[in-house]
């Protein structure tokens, strides 16, 4: 993924550039991790429809919350994949 948005509790969300399907639909991928003793828990997501297309290692209650955090933060996830992420950086 090529933009990292935030890390919370050993839980990163990096995210991509905006993508189109093959409808004309844009899209994003979002891929959440937390370190295991094995490797690593994970889920991965699109914006905006946020439906899981892979997961492992997290609980049903885990991944709503993942979702849900995605949800929350869309618009900025959106600006910041719309954007080149180092002149967001710079201007924060």
């Amino acid at each position: 993924m090529k933009h990292f948005f935030s890390e919370i509790d050993e839980v990163t969300l990096t995210f991509s550039d905006i993508k189109t399907n093959r409808d004309g639909m844009e899209y994003i991928k979002i891929y959440f991790e937390h370190p295991n003793e094995t490797g690593f828990d994970f889920l991965e997501s699109t914006l905006p429809a946020l439906r899981v297309k892979s997961s492992e290692g997290f609980s049903k209650k885990e991944t709503d919350d993942l979702l849900d955090y995605a949800r929350t933060n869309a618009f900025l996830i959106w600006e910041i994949a719309s954007k080149d992420g180092d002149e967001i950086a710079a201007s924060v």
